[in-house]
């Protein structure tokens, strides 16, 4: 698989939009307006998604990261999802200030006290309820994850097959039972989602790897079953299983060979999955600033017109505001992380001793050992 996958990326933008219908959809419920009754009840799904796509894609670039790789790997990954969260607090925080200083009110879920926790991304573990940018709960898992990659990818590279094959059906029914019992954004719950379907995404990865690369038509008979999986789960209630056919999606993808890999190799969708993380952090502020300064009840077509009228209209305004926040930071950031992340591997190279030819050689240390061809590649 290449550095970046355009299927991946894009399936990441399309996960990231059905967590924003079921958003959506419950604000429109609150609001009087019961536009799509179920379309968008299995949103939240697509963090779970997030979730395996993170694992699996990581594992295909950094499966040869070493000791002294890992502080360049947290560097680009810190850059890749922590200054777009700041950003996000701070127009927040501004439009906090705006409210409470106009009209002295305070919306009880953003109180300034816990700002600091937020800002560090520790609301999960400290506080089991909804805070300023509630979606922001993955970001704290996917960083933990990212801290426990570089010990578990250094024990698992190596593990043999019937290994990794029992920790995918482990991984796979703990997965369906959280979707069952265990959907929460805080405590144990979030721990477990979080853990549960990064490791997921690690061990198919690693396990796929020793498996033969299946035909174009294999590849895409299993897309479409898979495809259909999901949909019919979703749409018969049974979206506990979800996940499950969004892990086998995401191995074909990773093949780039199946008809519905090339369907999203397509421009729209990867732009999506690009400004999928601005999508996912904006849209529900975005929602409620936008009703209260212009809500669906303002518009002329009448009460239900009205509702997709307004929905339509927001979201267009939501992705083209995901699309500067990519610009203007993710993609930046992002850069100035790889850079950085650069220095520091090359600060750590200096340090490795050089050998001198008319001496002795003695033996490498063992941290040093490290074949050309699982060095990570820069992200």
């Amino acid at each position: 698989m290449r550095q970046e996958s355009i299927p991946l990326t894009s399936i990441r933008g399309f996960a990231a939009l059905w967590v924003v219908a079921m958003h959506f959809d419950y604000n429109m419920v609150a609001m009087g307006y019961n536009l799509w009754p179920g379309l968008a009840h299995y949103g939240y799904v697509g963090v779970d998604i997030f979730f395996i796509l993170s694992g699996f894609i990581l594992t295909a670039v950094y499966r040869g990261l070493e000791w002294r790789g890992v502080a360049a790997f947290l560097t680009r990954r810190v850059f890749r999802v922590y200054p777009l969260h700041v950003a996000v607090l701070a127009g927040m925080l501004a439009l906090w200030l705006d409210h409470y200083f106009r009209f002295g009110a305070q919306d009880p879920t953003q109180r300034l006290s816990w700002l600091p926790i937020c800002a560090l991304l520790l609301q999960p573990f400290v506080y089991h309820r909804l805070m300023w940018n509630a979606v922001s709960w993955s970001i704290s898992m996917e960083l933990v994850c990212y801290m426990l990659f570089p010990i578990a990818i250094m024990r698992l590279r190596h593990a043999a097959w019937p290994i990794l094959l029992a920790m995918i059906v482990a991984l796979a029914v703990a997965e369906h039972h959280i979707q069952i019992y265990d959907i929460y954004i805080w405590g144990d719950g979030a721990i477990a989602r979080g853990l549960t379907g990064f490791g997921l995404g690690m061990a198919i990865r690693l396990l796929s790897e020793r498996l033969p690369v299946p035909s174009a038509l294999v590849t895409s008979l299993v897309e479409v079953a898979a495809v259909a999986g999901i949909v019919t789960a979703a749409s018969t209630g049974e979206g506990q299983y979800v996940t499950l056919f969004a892990a086998v999606l995401i191995l074909c993808l990773s093949y780039e060979g199946g008809i519905v890999a090339r369907v999203l190799s397509a421009r729209l969708c990867f732009w999506l999955g690009k400004i999928s993380f601005s999508l996912y952090l904006l849209h529900e502020e975005m929602v409620g600033v936008i009703w209260a300064h212009f809500p669906a009840t303002r518009l002329p077509f009448g009460h239900r017109i009205d509702g997709y009228v307004w929905t339509l209209g927001v979201l267009a305004f939501v992705l083209a505001t995901a699309t500067v926040t990519w610009y203007c930071i993710e993609e930046p950031c992002r850069r100035f992380g790889g850079r950085l992340a650069r220095r520091i591997e090359r600060y750590d190279a200096t340090k490795t001793p050089r050998l001198r030819s008319a001496a002795p050689a003695p033996l490498p240390s063992p941290e040093i050992m490290v074949p050309a061809g699982e060095r990570p590649v820069a992200g």
